[in-house]
């Protein structure tokens, strides 16, 4: 048998409820007539989260004896945080920012780009070629699924609708 652990506690909490909302997003209509509805995305979290739960019940290990002043892996309080913590809590917190407003002003595409560039070169350091490379795909495959196949409708802006059109015209879509 197991030992209802932290981790097993919480993990049986996020399946309850990931369930009671997976319960409740089976209520919405999950596709309409002109195109995915309500219910859909709800619905497919609130399975991901099901799976990640029981995921996390069937692998979680006890956790190892600390050596003696072992706090590496702790999580510094900002007043005692370090320049390089404090650095990364400013981007993302900027991204946020970003997030927020750049849906608003700049469509989906641009605020992916900037969102997806702020947080990886400058708040974890990955190189320009992998942030530029990760940042155009995860944007391209979300505008693409979201967007175009499944016609949910994103922040738009002039540079989302010419991408489209030039997608059209290529005879991607």
């Amino acid at each position: 048998m197991f030992a209802l652990t932290g981790a097993r506690l919480t993990a049986l909490g996020l399946f309850g409820a990931a369930a009671a909302a997976f319960w409740q997003a089976l209520q919405l209509p999950h596709w309409t007539f002109d195109g995915p509805g309500p219910g859909l995305y709800p619905q497919a979290v609130a399975a991901a989260c099901m799976a990640l739960a029981l995921l996390a019940l069937a692998l979680e290990k006890p956790d190892p004896e600390p050596a003696a002043g072992d706090d590496e892996e702790a999580v510094a309080r900002y007043d005692l945080a370090g320049p390089q913590e404090r650095r990364t809590f400013h981007i993302y917190l900027a991204a946020l920012g970003v997030l927020t407003a750049g849906s608003w002003f700049a469509g989906f595409t641009l605020t992916s780009l900037a969102v997806i560039i702020l947080t990886m070169r400058f708040g974890e350091g990955v190189s320009w070629r992998a942030t530029l490379v990760t940042a155009f795909l995860v944007t391209f495959v979300f505008l693409a699924g979201f967007g175009w196949l499944l016609q949910v409708s994103l922040p738009e802006s002039a540079v989302d609708t010419t991408l489209r059109t030039l997608a059209r015209k290529g005879g991607l879509l």
